[in-house]
């Protein structure tokens, strides 16, 4: 809640992955192995997790990608796997300098209050296919997970205005939140990290902010809009799969 002045502080988003479990298996994790091996000439005894920053600037086991011609193949696949990868997006995206002030401000952190929002629409997601999730996030710290955990237990313990508590523990049953770090190398936490930058500049290129996204996001968001938010019945997708906040 600092230099609120500058985009790169006032502006935050989450964005979550819904993947059933034997498609991450029996297609995700093989999809991306086979981008490591071949690309990036894997070693099975260092496994490489996809890391959006490191990826960018061709850091550690990304160097091959400073190559040009290697840089396309490994976009064309990256984007191969985006599309053909069967998975539902929510982004949530908080301004907030406009929530300054608020009566849910002065209760939560910036981060636990997109939490709540997306237990919400994915307590809802999984209504809609009567289906059961639990939730799986990137580990940050030992007090950061600490503090998220406890904010989970409130949610799922009193549920939310929208949302009740029955409905959370019917279609989240877990009371533990899944907690992964990259060294765990998870392919769904991968995936989620590639689509995260390019969902969060979509939501405020549809909000009209002053911000252009390069060849490669300008792509992923194509398909995020056409094929992976989250959308109503009537396939709207504003409030469903990618929501602004306030």
């Amino acid at each position: 809640m600092t230099r609120l002045d500058l985009p790169q502080k006032r502006y935050l988003s989450l964005t979550g992955v819904m993947m059933r479990v034997d498609h991450a298996r029996d297609y995700l994790v093989p999809a991306l192995s086979r981008i490591k091996a071949d690309i990036l000439d894997e070693d099975p005894d260092a496994p490489i997790c996809l890391h959006r920053a490191d990826i960018r600037q061709s850091k550690g086991p990304f160097q091959p990608l400073s190559d040009g011609a290697t840089r396309l193949r490994f976009d064309e696949q990256l984007l191969r796997v985006m599309r053909d990868a069967e998975y539902i997006v929510i982004t949530v995206f908080l301004d907030k300098l406009g929530m300054d002030g608020m009566f849910h401000w002065k209760r939560t952190h910036p981060y636990h209050f997109l939490m709540e929002v997306m237990v919400e629409k994915y307590t809802l997601c999984l209504q809609a296919r009567n289906a059961t999730g639990d939730i799986m996030p990137e580990a940050r710290g030992k007090h950061q997970d600490k503090a998220l955990q406890d904010e989970f237990t409130r949610v799922r313990t009193h549920g939310t205005r929208y949302v009740t508590q029955s409905r959370i523990s019917t279609f989240i049953p877990s009371r533990n939140l899944k907690f992964r770090t990259k060294k765990d190398n998870v392919a769904g936490l991968q995936l989620c990290d590639l689509l995260a930058h390019p969902s969060h500049f979509t939501i405020r290129q549809n909000l009209k902010h002053p911000v252009t996204l390069g060849d490669f996001a300008e792509r992923v968001s194509e398909i995020l809009a056409s094929q992976k938010y989250n959308r109503s019945a009537y396939g709207k997708v504003w409030g469903w799969g990618a929501k602004a906040l306030p």
